[in-house]
């Protein structure tokens, strides 16, 4: 079941969407001294070249972020916009021109923003990913790797230590049953963790396959919750996944309507 490599998939419409949503996150953390923790479930490699086969095998990252970096001096001083080029911009230290050497995923976005006192933790299970990732930040003594199941490992290293942190969540969602798993597995975080930030991604796929419904309503039960959502195309069965969203539990403080102000700049650049 483990078939899923994101390097075919980074840098596409949800990406941009998640990355987003989770450097927003990380900021307003960063704005109280207190010590945080940083949990990603699913963490794949962590660094991603967008001009590499699997990427141009499948098209996505051309039809999502590139489209962004290709336009990035007229985005420069959109707000988070802004800030999440400057971030993909300081891991490609020379001009790439349309292209990029180094695309951060979301454990990289968290590496960036990790002060000195505080933590990351991340999972992953595939067996070849799981050798990447530990590559990629074995440098760095404030990030610990665990070859674990996501699922698993999201309620049994929660709560962490600090108590400050977020988790993200982010399965490939390659069976239905990750739906009923990662609605499972959010809310026993919740009980254990009901201070943490807990955000999941999911896709929006075709009226027929789509469980992004389901999320939200098992999920509703937890007052203190949000969903933002980025749609690029008109819903059809044929076009595959549409969009994607997020489902944030303990969202910061206007979150939504900075992660919003954001898609609303940038959604008709990714337009299918």
């Amino acid at each position: 079941m483990l078939s899923y490599r994101h390097a075919y998939h980074a840098g596409n419409h949800a990406d941009v969407l998640k990355h987003l949503t989770l450097l927003a996150v990380l900021q307003q953390l960063r704005n109280k001294d207190k010590p945080f923790v940083a949990i990603d479930s699913h963490s794949g490699n962590g660094f991603y070249n967008l001009s590499s086969e699997p990427a141009r095998k499948t098209g996505e990252a051309a039809q999502g972020f590139l489209r962004l970096w290709q336009q990035r001096d007229k985005l420069k001083n959109i707000d988070l916009v802004s800030d999440y080029l400057a971030l993909v911009a300081e891991i490609n230290p020379t001009d790439t021109g349309n292209s990029i050497g180094n695309y951060p995923g979301s454990p990289a976005i968290m590496q960036a923003q990790l002060r000195a006192g505080d933590l990351a933790i991340l999972m992953e299970l595939h067996s070849t990913e799981i050798d990447h990732v530990r590559d990629n930040f074995k440098r760095d003594s404030r990030i610990s790797v665990h070859h674990r199941d996501g699922f698993e490992g999201a309620v049994a290293l929660t709560p962490p230590t600090p108590r400050r942190g977020v988790l993200l969540m982010d399965p490939a969602y390659e069976i239905k049953a990750d739906y009923q798993q990662a609605i499972k597995t959010v809310l026993a975080v919740h009980r254990r963790w009901p201070t943490g930030i807990i955000a999941l991604w999911y896709p929006l796929l075709g009226q027929s396959r789509d469980l992004s419904g389901l999320i939200k309503q098992k999920l509703g039960v937890v007052a203190d919750s949000i969903s933002i959502e980025l749609s690029v195309a008109t819903q059809s069965d044929e076009f595959g996944m549409h969009g994607s969203g997020m489902y944030i539990i303990n969202p910061p403080w206007q979150l939504a309507e900075r992660v919003n102000a954001a898609l609303k700049k940038i959604q008709p650049l990714l337009q299918v």
